[in-house]
């Protein structure tokens, strides 16, 4: 259970910037969700921050929805929820019987792999079109998103690079992923209370975050205007790369 009044005051301000970086990737800023994961983790246990940190995320989901709530392409959505929810699943049983360190270091792994993959084609200035097209494209994206986003709120990467391979806009990525955190992490609220990831002292220090989560929203949302696509991709990548780094090596 998070204690919240036990924590220092650099470790307040450390969950304040995490939480503010959660509204910030959700609005505009891609990428940046995983980095608030690895800040989390700092402060609190493996296991409990991934408690702690769902409400923060589902507040921040409501209030990009609210948002971007035109900016979403559905079809592609419907094409990975069934995924992720098998995903969602074996999340939950890797939770139940694994060690947590071995498993943050497999996330970081595959996140680090994908995402240098994804940089790699962006810099040779490969067609998505192939990968996205093959039958396995879409199922394993979404059993990874389902699976990371279980055991470590930090599917990010995979839905990013997702969404990016079926050739989106700046809004239109940040709006489906938006809607797709949304109904995935409400989805996970049940799994969460039974393994105990969720309790009273962890909601009650949620509530002392919101503020910073709503200032960040406002944040990326700002940042959204101005950025040009191109650069939109590569600095949500790289922030993608960066966390799985972290995730890797800690």
């Amino acid at each position: 259970m998070v204690a919240a009044m036990e924590l220092s005051p650099p470790s307040w301000a450390v969950a304040f910037l995490a939480a503010w970086l959660v509204g910030a990737s959700k609005t505009g800023l891609s990428g940046a969700v995983t980095i608030a994961v690895v800040l989390f983790a700092s402060i609190i246990p493996a296991r409990e921050a991934t408690g702690a940190l769902l409400p923060v995320l589902i507040c921040a989901d409501f209030i990009a929805v609210r948002m971007l709530r035109q900016s979403v392409r559905w079809q592609e959505l419907l094409r990975i929820f069934p995924w992720t929810a098998v995903g969602i699943g074996l999340g939950t049983l890797m939770l139940y019987f694994s060690n947590d360190a071995q498993v943050q270091r497999v996330i970081g792994a595959i996140i680090v792999g994908m995402t240098l993959y994804q940089l790699y084609r962006k810099a040779r200035h490969l067609s998505d079109v192939n990968i996205s097209r093959h039958p396995a494209f879409a199922p394993s994206m979404g059993m990874a998103a389902g699976f990371t986003t279980m055991v470590a709120n930090a599917a990010g990467p995979f839905v990013l690079i997702y969404m990016l391979a079926m050739r989106m806009g700046k809004l239109e990525v940040v709006g489906s992923i938006a809607w797709y955190f949304l109904v995935v992490n409400l989805f996970k609220v049940p799994f969460a209370v039974g393994l105990g990831l969720i309790t009273w002292g962890s909601l009650a220090f949620n509530l002392w975050l919101v503020p910073a989560v709503g200032l960040g929203a406002w944040a990326g949302r700002r940042l959204l205007d101005y950025l040009p696509q191109s650069t939109f991709e590569w600095m949500a990548l790289t922030l993608a790369l960066l966390g799985g780094l972290r995730l890797l090596l800690v």
